[in-house]
């Protein structure tokens, strides 16, 4: 059985695609090694705002790709 690796067809799905790696390198631990520093920003310590950030980031790149790609009639 052969495997096929599905590439997006327009530059719409690169973007998607590209901000969806975007994400996941945000939240893998080398990145988040980076992050975690005894600092506080507006009151709550760096990790916490970035784990908020990469959460707002996901639900955005959930939102963009609805609105990019999930509006086709050939669904």
């Amino acid at each position: 059985m052969r495997s096929t690796f599905v590439r997006p067809s327009s530059w719409k799905g690169w973007l998607v695609l590209v901000a969806f790696i975007s994400v996941i390198v945000a939240g893998i631990w080398p990145v988040i090694g980076w992050v975690n520093q005894a600092v506080l920003v507006l009151g709550l310590p760096k990790l916490l705002v970035w784990s908020y950030l990469v959460l707002l980031c996901c639900s955005l790149v959930m939102w963009l790709g609805n609105v990019l790609i999930g509006a086709g009639n050939d669904d």
